[in-house]
């Protein structure tokens, strides 16, 4: 599946439509495409409605471009690009960018991802199971 880029702040980001769930709900936010990034990383207040509690998760502390970050790790079950599957999120309060982060671990071992710059597009090709 391809998406354009969005734009934000003056610049274009691979940000794709990402839907969580739990066992009970479900939400569909947005994140960043982020090759950068272990894991994914979700701002805590996309938790509060799924009935994530945070802090019931294993803490963690993650060391990035922008400085240290404590979060909690929980599995939970994503959409993207029309496949399910189970991924390991950290939701943190003290997640600083303007996006979600979709990470290599889980993410990235269920798709081939094109990043194609000149189109400003990314195309996520599910990997056979």
């Amino acid at each position: 599946m391809k998406f354009s880029y969005q734009y934000f702040r003056d610049t274009n980001y691979p940000i794709i439509p990402v839907t969580i769930i739990t066992a009970t709900k479900k939400l569909t936010t947005s994140a960043i495409i982020d090759s950068g990034a272990t894991i994914s990383i979700f701002h805590s207040s996309v938790a509060m409605p799924l009935g994530i509690t945070v802090d019931s998760g294993e803490k963690r502390i993650f060391q990035g471009a922008s400085g240290k970050l404590i979060g909690y790790v929980h599995k939970v079950r994503m959409v993207i690009a029309d496949k399910e599957f189970e991924c390991d999120v950290v939701f943190s309060d003290e997640l600083s960018t303007s996006f979600n982060l979709l990470g290599r671990k889980t993410v990235f071992e269920n798709f081939k991802i094109i990043f194609n710059e000149a189109e400003r597009t990314v195309e996520l090709i599910p990997k056979p199971e």
